[in-house]
């Protein structure tokens, strides 16, 4: 008996009853939005698919996104391989949707404000001592709102403005392992807005899929030295779950997300309006798609589409995540093996924010992203942290 996942069952029942009672409203909603994207937007402005107009924005290339998609889905053999082996450690004869994100079972630490800053100061300042700097400017003059308080939003997120201004981080800090790594998250944000607010208003911020860069790769940094600094094989363990439970739901969710968002654009687009069992058939074909049997997902998680308010908000945007995080973790390893005068060409990157297109920001680097080996190299480090669990979760 595990209390956590009878709550987690719990609360996927109450919220699926909450999605139910608004199946009809939001079937509405999703084809108000898809019939208005396809005609107003595609149509009339003669975009060859439904996709091009958020490549465009995003400054990639149609060949880009696909490259990175396809090897995405070429790669879903990890995400069986991953759910396999958690379902081992959580001991469970089935593996179900809410169980995907459950914590191993151990103890977790608690964190005071001041360890969570030297942590990520250290972090940063180790990697770049300019970053370091920036990192101490954040703490040092009150850049950062982390107190809990009544009403405030949840969530956390650095807002940027205009170049005469300091970004300002917001989040809510508990003292947990999660939390610390938000915060050097959320100065990844900060860092880059800071250094590039050097181009002007209309050029300093980046593209959705350079976005989540900084951000990512400051969480990596982080996040490794938690790992080389965690003694309890059991802690261990669970860190680097916890690590590879956000890695899946960064790439191969949001893929899976953006195969859903093809197929009922297409739909519309041919067939005319869909209906909330075609919407619900179309998510879990693509759902399955990914989880490969390794998840029983059961009747109810077939309206978990209806909450996903990207899919209204802005159609296409899913596949930023994985391009930012597969990006993120190519780039990481290029800097684990010591390729010369990375943090340099690195900080020069954030700096020119969204001055130029990612395909030539990141051609400084000697990378192709409009090729599929590009992509497979971050996917091959996902797999390189699965097999470290593995090999930990049998010693």
């Amino acid at each position: 008996f595990n209390p956590t996942l009878v709550r987690l069952r719990l609360a996927s029942e109450a919220f699926t009853a909450g999605l139910r009672a608004q199946a009809r409203t939001l079937t509405f909603l999703f084809n108000a939005v898809l019939a208005d994207w396809h005609t107003t937007v595609v149509q009339l402005r003669g975009y060859p698919h439904w996709l091009a107009p958020r490549n465009l924005e995003n400054q990639v290339s149609d060949a880009t996104v696909e490259a990175l998609i396809e090897s995405v889905v070429e790669a879903y053999p990890l995400v069986e391989r991953y759910y396999v082996l958690k379902q081992r450690l959580l001991g469970l004869e089935r593996l179900y949707e809410w169980d995907r994100y459950a914590p191993l079972p151990t103890g977790s630490r608690r964190w005071s404000w001041k360890d969570a800053e030297r942590a990520v100061w250290e972090a940063y300042r180790d990697f770049d001592p300019e970053f370091g700097e920036i990192v101490a400017t954040f703490f040092r003059r009150n850049w950062i709102h982390a107190a809990v308080l009544p009403g405030k939003q949840g969530g956390a997120y650095s807002a940027s403005t205009v170049p005469s201004a300091h970004p300002y981080i917001f989040l809510n800090f508990t003292g947990t392992t999660r939390d610390v790594l938000t915060l050097a998250h959320e100065l990844g944000h900060g860092i880059h807005q800071y250094l590039s607010r050097q181009q002007s208003i209309l050029q300093m911020h980046a593209p959705l899929t350079l976005a989540e860069m900084a951000s990512t790769f400051g969480e990596m940094l982080l996040f490794q030295r938690l790992l080389q600094q965690t003694d309890d094989p059991a802690a261990r363990l669970a860190l680097l779950m916890g690590k590879l439970d956000d890695l899946l739901a960064t790439v191969f969710r949001q893929v899976a997300m953006n195969r859903f968002e093809e197929a009922i654009h297409r739909h519309r687009a041919q067939h005319g309006e869909l209906t909330t069992e075609e919407f619900s058939n179309y998510w879990m074909a693509t759902q399955q798609a990914m989880f490969r049997g390794s998840v029983e997902l059961t009747d109810n998680y077939a309206l978990w589409w209806s909450y996903i308010p990207h899919f209204l908000h802005t159609p296409g945007y899913v596949y930023a995540y994985a391009f930012g995080e597969l990006l993120v973790l190519a780039l990481y390893e290029r800097y684990r093996q010591g390729e010369p005068d990375f943090p340099r060409r690195y900080r020069e990157l954030l700096a020119a924010g969204g001055s130029h297109s990612p395909e030539r920001l990141l051609a400084q680097f000697g990378v192709d992203i409009t090729q599929p080996a590009f992509w497979k190299q971050g996917l091959a480090v996902i797999e390189g942290l699965i097999e470290q669990a593995e090999q930990w979760s049998s010693s």
